[in-house]
């Protein structure tokens, strides 16, 4: 049997464990610094707007190049630009400057060197498994980011509130950890397969976005995922901007309820990897169990924040575990689907059809929230009639497309 555990994965798996961390803790403190700053749940959804659209416009344009690149040095150039990146940030927040403009142009730059970042690493991955793990390396792969937010959501929380320069404490901790994992991604030896068609001039850019785009007129399966995700998107949006300020505004509920239920959800990611990992779902199955879990998450999401608090921890743990589920099933599969020389750019295409649904959830959300006087928590509701219907109109209405793609040994 081969073996998961080779040289390659156990680089990279290592390396992206350690950088989640830093992440994880820097993700949370963003959202943090910008709302207390301001109290505009609009302003916040700006914010994550200006991240957002770089990456829009970079998805679609960066697939040709990372399918024609060396994908290994791109991740261990760019984390060793992070560590350099975040440094700075952690120096300017030292200082107790503080502009919302100038921190929305910093995410501005984030989002388009990140969207290179992840699309090398989403294709980068496949190439590392040996043959017939894709479904258990999946599996570790989901709990890396559950691990470092379980982890560092108390403690990124616990800083912020304590010390007045949390946020720059936080800043330094994430450049020191890219720094520790782009030094062990040099170490990857890998023959990648890359994308070696003669290049005749810039046409041959466009012909190779043309490819990638051509793709989806003969995988209708491919473009009903990108479509459903961007629908699910659109409403994740909505709970990533409202269920924060929530918990800020409520009588009771503190920041610190508000990590604990980060945490909940992040163990049960965890739980649910090593599930996947220990046991494989029946493939003539996979297609009935992703549709259960899309309605069955969609529906505890929307009513999350009307359950008492212990009730949200509880479901928030479900959720979670359901929720590797949906990524185990989709990711194993549609990676191992997609030729190798062309995922770079259905990966980059995909990720476009992703922050569409996520500009527009978050922009429109973000009015919804500042002028309508509505609760959040009813905004959140109102959100998961997008993804419900999607789910009948694609998985459900594309049934025998997407079963093609998802009841498949991998």
């Amino acid at each position: 049997m081969n073996k998961l555990w080779n040289r390659n994965f156990s680089i990279l798996t290592i390396g992206s464990f350690i950088s989640a961390f830093g992440s994880a803790a820097a993700g949370i403190a963003f959202g943090i610094l910008i709302y207390k700053q301001t109290g505009s749940p609009l302003t916040l959804a700006l914010f994550t707007i200006a991240n957002i659209i770089p990456r829009m416009v970079t998805s679609i344009l960066v697939g040709p190049f990372v399918d024609r690149n060396s994908r290994v040095k791109m991740i261990y150039r760019i984390d060793y630009f992070y560590s350099i990146f975040f440094s700075l940030v952690a120096l300017i927040l030292f200082t107790g400057y503080f502009n919302v403009w100038v921190f929305t142009i910093i995410a501005a730059f984030f989002g388009i060197v990140d969207t290179v970042y992840q699309i090398a690493f989403t294709s980068l991955f496949p190439e590392v498994i040996s043959k017939g793990n894709h479904s258990k390396a999946y599996s570790i792969s989901s709990l890396i980011w559950p691990i470092s937010a379980a982890v560092m959501a108390p403690i990124a929380t616990f800083l912020i509130e304590t010390y007045e320069f949390g946020v720059a404490i936080l800043m330094a901790f994430n450049a020191l950890t890219f720094v520790i994992t782009a030094t062990i991604e040099t170490q990857i030896k890998l023959e990648e397969k890359l994308n070696t068609k003669k290049v005749h001039s810039k046409i041959t850019f466009i012909e190779d976005i043309k490819e990638g785009l051509h793709y989806y007129k003969l995988e209708k399966g491919i473009l009903g995922i990108g479509v459903l995700f961007a629908a699910f998107s659109f409403v994740y949006a909505a709970s990533d901007l409202l269920r924060m300020p929530y918990f800020v505004n409520h009588p009771t509920l503190t920041l610190q309820n508000f990590s604990l239920l980060i945490s909940a959800g992040a163990i049960g990611r965890m739980v649910g990897g090593i599930i996947h990992y220990i046991f494989k779902y029946p493939t003539a199955k996979k297609y009935l169990i992703a549709v259960s879990v899309y309605i069955t998450v969609e529906v505890l999401g929307a009513t999350l924040l009307y359950m008492p608090y212990i009730m949200m921890v509880i479901v928030s743990f479900i959720v979670g575990l359901l929720s590797v589920t949906s990524f185990n099933i989709r990711m194993s599969a549609t990676q191992t689907y997609l030729p190798s020389h062309i995922r770079g750019r259905i990966n980059s295409t995909q990720q476009m059809l992703w922050n569409i649904g996520t500009i527009l959830g978050t922009l429109t959300i973000g009015l919804i929230a500042e002028y309508s006087g509505l609760e959040y928590r009813f905004i959140i509701l109102l959100a998961s009639v997008v993804s419900l219907s999607a789910i009948i109109i694609f998985p459900i209405g594309m049934k025998n497309e997407f079963k093609k793609i998802y009841n498949v040994d991998v």
